[in-house]
């Protein structure tokens, strides 16, 4: 029974709080093993209209990883590679009612963030970076995002860890590696 209809409002110690509405979120990710955004097709896989309030892309793969020079072109100055610049144009041509929050580039990983423009202006945004191996800068390890807003957090992580036959431990130790380095929740930098 509602308390309040039935008690006077003197003696209701309870009082209402209006819901906030449901937030609509649509996750997602693919292993683009280093091709260019498809020239059709791309907000149909998206979900583009979907009426996501917030929308997180991750992409792994997304350079090509046969010379050293690559990895120094994706990550000097911070800013994506032109093969990940490619993809984040075609997904927010695709995403176009929705504002990019977030942009991250580790490597061959790729983390896009949208959300809402009516959400944007309430949004701040904690991104992090988490490569694994023995340089932790490499096609492994995570980028993610943390979104924060209205007292809550929100995080989305892009993972790339080890793979086949003799890849299970190693993708543990690398996925308690990023756990361990990553303060998600909106925590900052690890201590």
């Amino acid at each position: 029974d509602d308390l309040a209809a039935v008690l006077p409002c003197s003696l209701c110690m309870c009082r209402r709080v209006p819901a906030e509405p449901a937030l609509r979120i649509v996750v997602s990710t693919w292993n683009v093993a280093q091709t260019a955004p498809p020239a059709e097709g791309l907000g149909e896989w998206l979900g583009a209209g979907a009426g996501a309030d917030i929308h997180a892309v991750a992409l792994q793969e997304v350079v090509e990883l046969d010379s050293a020079l690559s990895y120094c072109r994706c990550c000097a100055g911070g800013g994506l590679s032109r093969q990940a610049a490619a993809w984040e144009a075609a997904v927010s041509a695709e995403l176009g009612s929705l504002e990019r929050v977030a942009s991250l580039q580790l490597v061959g990983m790729v983390l896009l963030v949208y959300v809402s423009p009516s959400l944007a202006p309430h949004v701040a945004v904690e991104a992090q970076l988490a490569g694994t191996g023995p340089l932790r800068f490499g096609n492994k390890g995570a980028v993610a995002a943390t979104l924060l807003f209205k007292g809550s957090s929100l995080t989305f992580l892009c993972c790339h860890l080890a793979a086949g036959k003799k890849g299970p431990h190693r993708r543990n130790a690398e996925f308690h590696e990023v756990m361990r380095r990553l303060r998600l929740g909106g925590g900052g930098p690890p201590g």
